[in-house]
This record gives C-alpha cells, sequence and structure tokens, in this order.
C-alpha cells in the first residue's frame, strides 16, 4: 500500500528506542497508546485502526507528505507514537512553512521515563525544520507542561496565539479550556507580543 515517505529511522545516543516513519504493521500500537495523546482533543477516533490507516495514507498524499506519524519502537513492540505537521491554512491544504505543528506524542504507561517521548519529539522538531519550520507550536495537556518547558518550549498568555507568516496570519488556539499553548522558535528574532509573535516575516 502507498503509506507515508519513510525517513531514516534514528536511535537517539544512549538510547533503546529506535523513532521511525510508522508503517502498516504499526497500527495496532498506535492504536493502543495515541488516544491518551489527544485525551480531550479527539483522541477516540486514533483507537480505530481505519483512522490511523487513513492518516498514514494522508501522510504520503497531502501536502508532498509533510505531516509525518513516527513511532518508537523497542524490538517489534510500539513503544509510543507521535504526529506532527506543518500548520495548515483554514482551507486544509496551504501549508504555514515556518510553522510546525507537534499534534500529539504518547508512550505506553509502562515504558515512560525511559527516553521514548523526548526522542519522538526530537524527532518531530528534526523533521519539521528539515520542512522549513521556524516555530514549534503544541497543545499541551496540564501534566505534560512541565516536560515541554524543560526542553525549551514557552507558554502563551491567553486562549490564541495570533502568527503572521509569510504565508498569511495563522490563529493557533486552545480546542479545550484545560490545555496550554506552548512554542519553540529555533530564530533568535522570533518573540511574542502579548499573544502574537513576531518577527517570522523578518526571517
Amino acid at each position: 500500500m502507498g503509506r507515508q515517505k519513510q525517513n531514516k529511522p534514528r536511535r537517539p545516543a544512549g538510547g533503546t528506542f529506535l523513532v521511525r516513519d510508522a508503517l502498516d504493521a504499526d497500527i495496532p500500537g498506535l492504536c493502543a497508546v495515541m488516544p491518551e495523546a489527544f485525551g480531550l482533543m479527539g483522541g477516540a477516533a486514533w483507537a480505530d485502526p481505519d483512522y490511523v490507516a487513513q492518516g498514514l495514507e494522508s501522510c504520503a498524499a497531502g501536502l508532498s507528505g509533510r505531516q509525518r506519524i513516527k513511532v518508537a519502537v523497542e524490538g517489534s513492540r510500539v513503544a509510543g507514537g507521535s504526529h506532527s505537521g506543518l500548520a495548515l491554512a483554514d482551507d486544509g491544504q496551504t501549508a504555514h512553512t515556518q510553522l510546525g505543528v507537534i499534534h500529539g506524542i504518547a508512550v505506553r504507561s509502562d515504558l515512560r521515563r525511559r527516553g521514548a517521548a523526548s526522542a519522538l519529539l526530537t524527532a518531530c522538531e528534526d523533521y519539521l525544520v528539515d520542512e522549513g519550520a521556524r516555530v514549534m507550536l503544541a497543545e499541551v495537556r496540564p501534566r505534560s507542561v512541565g516536560f515541554f518547558a524543560a526542553r525549551g518550549y514557552e507558554t502563551v498568555p491567553g486562549p490564541a496565539l495570533v502568527i503572521p507568516t509569510t504565508a498569511g496570519t495563522y490563529v493557533h488556539r486552545q480546542s479545550t479550556p484545560t490545555t496550554a499553548l506552548m512554542w519553540k522558535s529555533v530564530s533568535a528574532a522570533v518573540r511574542l507580543e502579548g499573544t502574537a509573535m513576531v518577527g517570522l516575516l523578518d526571517t
């Protein structure tokens, strides 16, 4: 079947997990772990193998493959998964190529605190930077704020973040009041002014 294009697998230094793009064979493992990544933000759909299969197809076909579903594996076992991609305009097709979105990261409860989540986040960021992203965005549940903050993400002081980019203005919103919007820049020119991000038009 035609699934998402494959990036080279990578094993973080000192890590036991191999991170790579997801394959059809990983669908049961993704269905078991990914619903928790999204919680109140539409996670139930990830328990459906057909939904995940369609996601793999869309990663292969849409936007020249500029979305990725990745897995962290230990041997043949899926330890965790992630979904990331470039931010999309309201038409669902036009990409804001300067903005990368971490849609969700999840790790099996019995395999946490062993580096899988960090490895998945690093792989997402590396992929998005390769696609041209200069800012990473994430909507984070309260228990994950510390994890993202330790990796350089800052909390947005409001329910929405307005970002002028070379592709137009993008608005990154909370989907539920219990989450936090967080961001991280790979460009020193980018900064927050209240709930607006400035500087991307200069990079």
